[in-house]
């Protein structure tokens, strides 16, 4: 492992950390967190500093600024849970599966 890896893992998990803990005391302010673009500025100063490929770094936010919108059904299930009742594992899982279909549907949709 290098150096660089070690500080990826370090600052991302301190991020993910920092976020549950707030979100413990306060969901909003924890959400906040996570909806900031953090993982984003996150990753791609990760990317940037390892290839220096501006073109890499462009097409790599364009795919997150289309993907980020799509994403959002993945919270739908939990969005709904004070009507459906499902519990943590079923949203989490219905969560995934309609993140999938939306992202495939999407994929095709652009390909």
């Amino acid at each position: 492992m290098t150096w660089l890896f070690v500080a990826k893992v370090a600052v991302s998990a301190l991020v993910i950390v920092a976020a549950t803990e707030v979100a413990k005391r306060s969901p909003f302010w924890g959400a906040l967190l996570i909806a900031l673009p953090l993982t984003s500025v996150l990753a791609m100063s990760w990317l940037y500093a390892e290839t220096r490929d501006n073109a890499l770094l462009t097409q790599f936010a364009r795919d997150i600024f289309v993907l980020v919108p799509v994403s959002l059904v993945f919270f739908l299930p939990f969005w709904l849970e004070k009507k459906t009742q499902f519990g943590f594992l079923a949203n989490m899982a219905l969560g995934l599966v309609l993140l999938a279909a939306a992202v495939l549907g999407l994929k095709r949709f652009i390909s």
